[in-house]
């Protein structure tokens, strides 16, 4: 089977909201401040979303032999997670990374189940955490810094990607007709059919506006 590629650009309509400020403990103000900005909503110029994540909804369905996944990485940093939102393969390893000072606890939950909850004291420690094998959403909180947040969209295929700083991207995938699949924590899912063909390059563009934010 053939393979094409769909790349394009995500944004939000409007003028969004300033981040939240977030009041963080007189324990951590020397490394962190006073206060760290809310990242659930990270942007570049002109609109421009980051922290998108782009994925096939027929994914299961195709050939995945030799298709490697985006590695997932969250990182601990100025006492708030970086990415704020991310994707990764149901069934492999999330790796974290304290890069503060300052001790921090990881915590990831899937509904109502407790996936792992592990305290990282060292500043440069990092650790790989499996992830459940069925697909879904985690949430991953620091029980010392209860405004340190994150989310973890989990899938069982490799067709996924995240849009970058600048809310672009480009995946690789089989020819034929898809779904393609766009979500933010904090705004409606949505989807686009396309349909690609071997060596052929297809453009998608996704906008929201600012109202549909959550």
């Amino acid at each position: 089977m053939g393979r094409g590629f769909i790349e394009g650009q995500v944004r939000l309509t409007g003028t969004p909201p300033p981040p939240a400020l977030l009041e963080t403990t007189p324990s951590v103000a020397a490394t962190c401040g006073d206060t760290v900005p809310d990242r659930s909503l990270t942007m570049g110029g002109e609109g421009a979303l980051a922290q998108v994540v782009v994925a096939l909804a027929d994914g299961a369905a195709l050939p995945a032999e030799g298709v490697n996944s985006p590695p997932a990485l969250l990182d601990q940093k100025k006492c708030s997670y970086e990415p704020a939102s991310l994707a990764a393969r149901a069934g492999t390893s999330l790796e974290v990374r304290n890069s503060d000072p300052v001790m921090h606890n990881v915590r990831a939950v899937a509904g109502t189940q407790s996936i792992f909850n592990v305290a990282m004291p060292l500043e440069g420690m990092s650790l790989k955490k499996p992830l459940p094998a069925s697909p879904g959403i985690l949430q991953v909180k620091c029980d010392v810094h209860p405004w340190m947040r994150a989310t973890v969209r989990t899938f069982d295929h490799p067709y996924f990607t995240s849009t970058d700083a600048q809310g672009r991207f480009r995946l690789e995938v089989p020819e034929g007709t898809h779904t393609v699949t766009l979500w933010h924590p904090r705004l409606p899912e949505a989807s686009q059919p396309v349909t690609v063909k071997a060596g052929e390059t297809i453009r998608l563009e996704q906008a929201w506006a600012v109202g549909e934010l959550r």
